[in-house]
């Protein structure tokens, strides 16, 4: 994994979790058969790296999901839009600022499913010298737990294609 794909996965990580204190959703809550032909799996407790490189890949892509640390009743803040999509964007825009641009939130929606809330954004990141990275995140959140599903490729579609696929295979149980 290059220094940039390194520093995108802490830039989205920070973006949405910043002082935070419980992690993962509860064990069984998150099943997936995402498992792409081609792809590496690497597990390290409890996250998960699906890597794509080359030749099995025009381009290399990544999906990673780990445990979000979350602290207080942040799905019912969703739900009732106190953290809102409006929020999310100013915070975007607050880092994108911080970073002279770097990192940049491109979109975020607000997500409110029966077994979840949570958010999901695409950002870019420009490092100097370096080809742009676009981050497709989902963030899901039930009661004050969450999971983060993150899509890392050079190319935005490609991001975007597999955060969909992961979550087209994937189902969410509240337990």
């Amino acid at each position: 994994m290059t220094h940039g794909f390194k520093f995108v996965l802490a830039g989205v990580l920070c973006l949405f979790l910043a002082a935070c204190q419980t992690a993962g959703l509860k064990p069984g809550s998150l099943q997936t058969s995402f498992a792409p032909k081609g792809w590496q799996v690497q597990q390290r407790g409890a996250q998960r790296l699906h890597i794509c490189d080359l030749p099995s890949c025009s381009t290399k892509q990544l999906v990673l999901i780990r445990p979000a640390k979350i602290r207080g009743p942040a799905e019912g803040a969703i739900r009732a839009d106190i953290i809102s999509n409006g929020l999310i964007a100013e915070l975007g825009a607050s880092v994108s600022k911080a970073s002279r641009g770097v990192f940049k939130l491109l979109s975020s929606r607000r997500i409110v499913e029966k077994s979840y809330s949570g958010f999901e954004g695409v950002f870019v990141v420009r490092l100097p010298g370096e080809k742009p990275f676009y981050v497709a995140e989902r963030l899901v959140v039930q009661d004050d737990r969450g999971t983060s599903i993150i899509s890392v490729s050079y190319n935005r579609q490609l991001a975007e294609k597999n955060l969909k696929r992961f979550m087209n295979q994937t189902s969410i149980r509240r337990l």
